[in-house]
């Protein structure tokens, strides 16, 4: 049987962009809820804001993972990889959001350890995206 020429087929693009997209936006919106729900518990409850920079970092962290989890699943390759970038997605949209919208913002070498972290906590999540 002779192969058919593929010249006249357009080629479809990746999907690993858009379930890379789609884990990060599942990432911000995780974040987001946990973000709304912890302002609930300042405003009505005792709860102190000095929490706050342990509950965001926290926050960031496991929707990375979870973010890098659902995209590796989806992939079904090189869950690592794969979620380590999503996990540095995730932060280079908030960096972007941060120079945007706030003017004082810096970024300073602190940012190595998030990056690091980002990294990790995807690869991680990424690991057990593929093995679940």
């Amino acid at each position: 049987m002779p192969k058919r020429s593929t010249a006249g087929v357009p080629m479809k693009p990746p999907a690993t962009v858009a379930v890379m997209a789609r884990g990060v936006l599942y990432a911000y919106f995780l974040s987001l809820l946990v973000f709304l729900l912890v302002s609930v518990l300042v405003r009505y409850t005792r709860l102190s804001e000095a929490v706050l920079p342990y509950v965001t970092y926290a926050t960031a962290l496991v929707a990375i993972f979870i973010g890098a989890a659902y995209v590796a699943n989806r992939l079904k390759t090189r869950g690592w990889l794969n979620g380590g970038i999503t996990g540095l997605v995730y932060l280079l949209g908030l960096l972007i959001f941060a120079l945007i919208l706030l003017p004082e913002f810096k970024i300073h070498a602190g940012y190595i350890s998030k990056i690091f972290l980002a990294f990790v906590a995807g690869a991680a999540g990424g690991i057990f995206g593929i093995n679940s």
